[in-house]
């Protein structure tokens, strides 16, 4: 599959302003998720055309930061009108927040997003990972009440990719760099392999997929909160992980300026 980021771009662009204004808070829940998943993932479009394409980072951290806001507007939406949550494991807009550093929107989304497995939504393991992310973030890369009990979980759960989660994130809170680094490269290969297979579906779709087609959003989120404990980050480079993307942040937590007038032009 041949992806034109630019053209998707374009399309985006032009379709976030339509999206928005068709956003009908007194409807139902799934014409409602819909609505904001297709916004989330325009404005992931825009990030990884203005990393990618425009090589700006700072637009970059700007649309992930819209993405997310506007996936916590849901989230919130969804708890006043007592619909069920979605899937905790649909948590792009989280990890989109996570890698860019915006710290304040991570936690606000990481405390309102679901945080129980919905057996027929998800896979277990997937559950018990995004809910090991959530924690993360609101621990700041430390051990809390919770994490000793769903690391345990993933461990019962089994499988390759489990594991390499499981020591990734012992080894964070035990402060090994070597672990750290041996189970990132290990879930960066797996990474690879599942996009790969994504790509070659019959089923793909290049517009679903380009966001994610050379950005890795967890990698990127798993060494932004590595980079957060103040420990040395990872020996390599690593694929789908650009270094444009992990740049030295400037008033972590904030929202940059540039996006206060891209939302006010929404």
């Amino acid at each position: 599959m041949r992806i034109d980021l630019l053209s998707l771009c374009q399309r985006s662009e032009e379709a976030i302003p339509w999206l928005l204004s068709r956003l009908d808070l007194t409807g139902g829940r799934q014409e409602t998720l819909q609505g904001f998943e297709g916004v989330s993932l325009h404005f992931h479009t825009l990030a990884a055309g203005a990393l990618l394409v425009e090589g700006s980072p700072s637009r970059f951290r700007e649309e992930l930061h819209n993405a997310a806001s506007h996936w916590l507007r849901f989230l919130k939406h969804q708890r006043a009108r007592q619909w069920a949550a979605p899937a905790i494991s649909r948590n792009k807009p989280l990890l989109g927040a996570i890698l860019a550093g915006h710290w304040e929107l991570a936690h606000q989304l990481a405390e309102t997003s679901p945080d129980r497995w919905q057996e027929k939504e998800e896979y277990e393991d997937d559950a018990c990972w995004a809910q090991i992310l959530q924690q993360l973030v609101l621990t700041h890369g430390g051990r809390g009440p919770r994490l000793d009990t769903l690391l345990a979980r993933l461990g019962v759960l089994g499988g390759e990719l489990n594991e390499h989660r499981q020591s990734w994130v012992r080894g964070l809170l035990s402060r090994e760099g070597l672990a750290l680094n041996d189970s990132f490269s290990a879930l960066c290969v797996l990474h690879q392999e599942d996009i790969e297979r994504q790509v070659q579906a019959l089923t793909a779709s290049e517009p679903k997929l380009a966001p994610y087609r050379f950005l890795w959003f967890e990698g990127l989120a798993l060494l932004r909160i590595w980079e957060r404990t103040g420990l040395p980050g990872p020996c390599e480079a690593h694929p789908y992980c650009p270094p444009m993307a992990r740049l030295p942040l400037e008033n972590q937590g904030s929202k940059p300026p540039a996006a206060e007038a891209h939302n006010a032009e929404r």
